[in-house]
């Protein structure tokens, strides 16, 4: 479904009626892009070379705070690592990474120790002398 210049929906019976409908619309496109503005139409060759010398200028320029900004953005990554490993380093004395790898290693065997053993029964058993605590101390 189509509109038509005023925006209404236009439908076409046939096959021939869209045909005809696109060749005007193609027609109406063509006449559109063949106006030249008067603008464009007096420029010279030297304004055209003129007009691109200045967007190459303005390119290099571009370009040139490129390289600054990256230069700087790699100068705040170094630091970063470097602060990140001097602050390790002053935590952890030498080696800090294979000394954090211990730690983790050590964490994630525990933890599987600690799941291997029945606290169900130990946990029950408890219980009742935690509530009995926890209702001496709101008592007394």
């Amino acid at each position: 479904m189509n509109a038509d210049t005023t925006g209404r929906p236009v439908e076409f019976d046939t096959d021939d009626e869209l045909q005809e409908h696109l060749a005007l619309l193609e027609a109406d496109a063509f006449a559109e892009d063949r106006v030249v503005p008067d603008a464009l139409s007096r420029r010279t060759l030297e304004d055209v070379h003129a007009d691109f010398l200045a967007v190459k200028d303005e390119v290099e320029h571009l370009r040139a705070r490129l390289s600054v900004v990256t230069q700087q953005a790699e100068t705040v990554i170094r630091s970063r690592a470097e602060w990140a490993d001097a602050s390790a380093h002053a935590q952890l004395g030498d080696y800090p990474w294979l000394k954090l790898a211990g730690a983790m290693a050590g964490t994630y065997v525990l933890a599987s120790l600690v799941r291997t053993i029945p606290l169900g029964s130990a946990f029950t058993a408890a219980l009742p002398l935690v509530a009995a605590a926890i209702q001496r101390r709101t008592e007394g």
